[in-house]
């Protein structure tokens, strides 16, 4: 099962990518070192590493409880690699070496976990966003937090859509550990707060950079809706916004 590729986006496939690019790590290195290599974290930003790795650290517990949801009959074929990770995870020591951590995580670890992704991707209606994809919509992102920034709006409003904005960078640059759908619910927020705020709909409907938000995030959202397994629904949230004028 080595080197499988799979083609679903789904919390094994996930665990199962970030264990394999840990293997190929000298064990001498120091642990935290690799972890920072592996999760994409400056050295410097020790916050950022920690949250990143607990969010690696939720995923065993979210692979099983996606696997009881859908095949509840296979209720212990989790155990080997499950503990192993776990046990990897508890017994490792940031700045000790990585051979800490790695020697716990052998071929059967990786075998049984490929299993489970396995098991996942046959129920799954979602699909792996490419490196290119991933990094079109982040510069999308980015280039609209900019201009939303040195732009001339209602300042409250303004505020709103830069902590919407940051959230879906972060979202979209911990793709490789959460998924899509994190990016798809950041998107659904900044939508959504129009429902609840009037001040807040009349200036993304009604100004140009509220239609440019619009029109990008619309834009973003295509991409990511069929990644997690829901058709493409072109035009929705103007529609939506319209009909809550």
């Amino acid at each position: 099962m080595k080197g499988k590729k799979l083609n679903s986006d789904n919390p094994a496939s996930r665990l199962l990518k970030i264990l394999e690019t840990g293997k190929k790590h000298k064990p001498g290195i120091k642990c935290r070192d690799v972890w920072h290599n592996i999760l994409n974290v400056d050295t410097s930003n020790s916050a950022l590493l920690m949250s990143r790795l607990g969010k690696v650290m939720e995923l065993p517990e979210l692979i099983i409880l996606e696997i009881q949801d859908k095949y509840p009959n296979q209720k212990s074929t989790h155990n080997h690699w499950s503990t192993k990770v776990n046990t990897a995870f508890m017994q490792q020591n940031l700045n000790g070496q990585w051979q800490e951590f790695i020697q716990h995580i052998d071929s059967h670890t990786t075998d049984y976990l490929s299993m489970s992704a396995d098991l996942l991707e046959m129920k799954s209606d979602t699909q792996i966003l490419s490196e290119s994809e991933i990094s079109d919509i982040r510069k999308k992102i980015d280039d609209l937090l900019l201009e939303v920034i040195d732009s001339d709006i209602d300042i409250k409003f303004k505020d709103y859509i830069v902590s919407y904005l940051r959230k879906i960078l972060v979202a979209i640059d911990e793709y490789n550990i959460s998924g899509a759908t994190p990016i798809s619910e950041c998107i659904e927020s900044t939508f959504g707060h129009a429902f609840i705020d009037e001040k807040y709909r009349t200036n993304i409907s009604n100004t140009d950079i509220g239609n440019k938000v619009v029109s990008v995030l619309s834009a973003v959202a295509s991409v990511v809706t069929i990644a997690v397994g829901l058709p493409q629904l072109p035009n929705t949230f103007q529609l939506l916004l319209t009909n809550t004028k």
